[in-house]
C-alpha cells in the first residue's frame, strides 16, 4: 500500500547555518542549538509563527496517527517551490493543504484535510 501523499503549503521559518568553521565554535561554546532556536523564532513575523506552530502540530499528530500510512511534504509558501503549486492548485492563502495532488484544503479547514487523508487512508483500493 503506497503511503498518502500530502503537501502542506504555508510560511515557514528558515534556518542559516553558518561555515563548519563557526558551526563546531558555536556547539563547542554550547551556543549552537541555541544560535538556530533564536534564528528559526525571529525568521517570521509572529502571527505567521503562531500559524506554523500549528501546522506542525497538526503534521506531527497526522505522523503520530497513521505512521508511514502518510507521506506529507512541506513547501515554504515564500519559496518558489511554494509559489509555483500556489498557483497550480489556486491557493491564495495558507495554510494550503493538498492530498493526492487534487483535493484541497485550506487556512482554518485542517480537520476536514486530516478526514479526507483518513478516508484515502482507509479505502479499500489502498
Amino acid at each position: 500500500m503506497r503511503p498518502v501523499r500530502v503537501q502542506v503549503i504555508t510560511y515557514a521559518p528558515t534556518a542559516f547555518y553558518h561555515c563548519q568553521h563557526c558551526e563546531l565554535t558555536f556547539s563547542e561554546m554550547g551556543l549552537g542549538e541555541r544560535v538556530h532556536q533564536e534564528q528559526a523564532r525571529d525568521a517570521l513575523p509572529e502571527d505567521l509563527r503562531h500559524e506554523y506552530e500549528l501546522v506542525s502540530g497538526w503534521v506531527h499528530e497526522l505522523a503520530t496517527r497513521f505512521g508511514r500510512k502518510v507521506r506529507v511534504r512541506l513547501v515554504d509558501a515564500a519559496s518558489i517551490e511554494g509559489f509555483w503549486k500556489s498557483l497550480r492548485h489556486g491557493v491564495r492563502r495558507y495554510p494550503a493543504v493538498i492530498v493526492e495532488g487534487e483535493r484541497k484544503h485550506v487556512a482554518d479547514d485542517l480537520e476536514a484535510a486530516g478526514q479526507v487523508i483518513e478516508r484515502f487512508i482507509t479505502a479499500p483500493h489502498n
